[in-house]
């Protein structure tokens, strides 16, 4: 199975986007030309699974199912193959609207960068500036990548119920799905801390140069799913 940017599912790629559109695009309607055509405006990528400031834009209410077949366009060989792969079963995945994820973001901040700490609080405020300035008028996070899981659905509801613990000013769940990637955040910060949380941009769409600079302590870079090209995450 392939992904919109031709690398393998089993890559485990997953994207957040600008959309504009309340859904990802229905590849039985031929939707997928246009939102690759680079208007769709900024892509995150992460691997394997959604960092926690991307958890943080979502609530259970966002949470959607498409099928697997259309994430390629009608038409394509790889619709016809997916089609006869995975027949109408679907996959789940999250979408908003830009002001509930920046409210979300707002009212989970507290009980969110105050457990990063305090070096790390300054990759929340600028990813919560960077998704005002550039997400919109919809935030996608698609997630075919993980198509196939029967456990994923549960997951995102186990997490985004966790995460909503916040949104009345309360706190995650001690051993909870946000209190994990809390502790795997800690654990591997050294890293690439940006990545870690929040995933990374093509080219210098994200971090930006500042931010790099205050953590370059944590330089990495991460290969980018887009064409092959390389991430600069941090120098």
């Amino acid at each position: 199975m392939k992904n919109r940017h031709g690398g393998t599912e089993l890559s485990l790629r997953l994207y957040l986007n600008s959309a504009r559109r309340p859904r990802t695009p229905d590849g039985s309607a031929g939707e997928w030309a246009g939102f690759a055509d680079g208007t769709t405006g900024i892509e995150l990528e992460a691997e394997n699974w959604p960092p926690l400031l991307w958890w943080a834009l979502f609530g259970r209410a966002d949470l959607r199912e498409a099928r697997i077949a259309d994430t390629e366009d009608v038409g394509t060989v790889e619709h016809a193959e997916l089609l006869s792969q995975w027949g109408d079963a679907t996959y789940p995945y999250l979408v908003t609207d830009q002001s509930a994820a920046l409210a979300r973001l707002r009212a989970r901040r507290p009980g969110l960068a105050g457990r990063l700490g305090a070096r790390y609080g300054s990759v929340y405020e600028e990813f919560a500036a960077l998704a005002e300035a550039r997400f919109g008028p919809y935030v996608l996070l698609r997630t075919a990548a993980l198509a196939g899981d029967d456990g994923v659905r549960p997951q995102f509801e186990r997490t985004l119920a966790d995460l909503e613990r916040l949104d009345a000013g309360g706190a995650v769940a001690d051993g909870g799905p946000v209190d994990g990637l809390i502790v795997d955040f800690h654990r591997w910060r050294q890293t690439d801390p940006v990545w870690l949380l929040s995933g990374a941009g093509v080219g210098d769409a994200w971090p930006s140069a500042a931010l790099r600079e205050r953590l370059a302590a944590g330089a990495g870079r991460r290969k980018s799913g887009r064409g092959g090209a390389w991430s600069r995450l941090l120098r």
